[in-house]
């Protein structure tokens, strides 16, 4: 009986300390998770900062953030020369599509004076004839198609699978 307390009190003791290590775990995600969103934060304030100097505060007498400040308005060129160049290719690809449309007009349309007629459907249909007991036999008897063999196919040959 001894035996089975020491077992028990092991598997108890190991239990606690894989509870302990998730707690500890999940504590050291969430302290990861707090800084990585504040870092991003301050990123963010870096980020309008930067603009606001750049915007308002630039100081072309000092050397250290002008350089910084003509490599932006280099990148800035940049990137308006590359969106004047998109909307080129698009204007482009529709003057394009413009081109193959086809314009439809209605020089040569012919008008009718009068619409066609309809043709005239008899008001009275011709009455029923009566059907001689032969003709009743063929008529209600199932159409029975006759076995025609099948051409030999060069595929008779072959074993089934099934």
């Amino acid at each position: 009986m001894d035996f089975f307390k020491k077992i028990g009190k092991a598997l108890s003791g190991a239990a606690g300390y894989v509870g302990e290590k998730n707690r500890k775990t999940a504590a050291l995600n969430r302290i990861r998770t707090v800084i990585r969103c504040e870092e991003q934060a301050a990123e963010k304030q870096y980020l309008a900062l930067g603009r606001y100097y750049y915007n308002n505060l630039r100081d072309k007498n000092n050397s250290v953030t002008e350089a910084h400040c003509g490599e932006l308005e280099a990148i800035e060129a940049r990137l308006d020369a590359a969106l004047l160049q998109l909307e080129k290719f698009y204007s482009l690809e529709e003057t394009k599509t413009d081109s193959l449309r086809e314009e439809i007009d209605l020089e040569d349309v012919q008008c009718l004076e009068e619409p066609p007629k309809a043709q005239e459907i008899p008001s009275s249909l011709p009455e029923e004839e009566e059907l001689l007991p032969a003709q009743e036999e063929a008529v209600s008897a199932p159409l029975q198609e006759e076995a025609v063999p099948a051409a030999p196919s060069e595929n008779d040959d072959l074993p089934f699978e099934g």
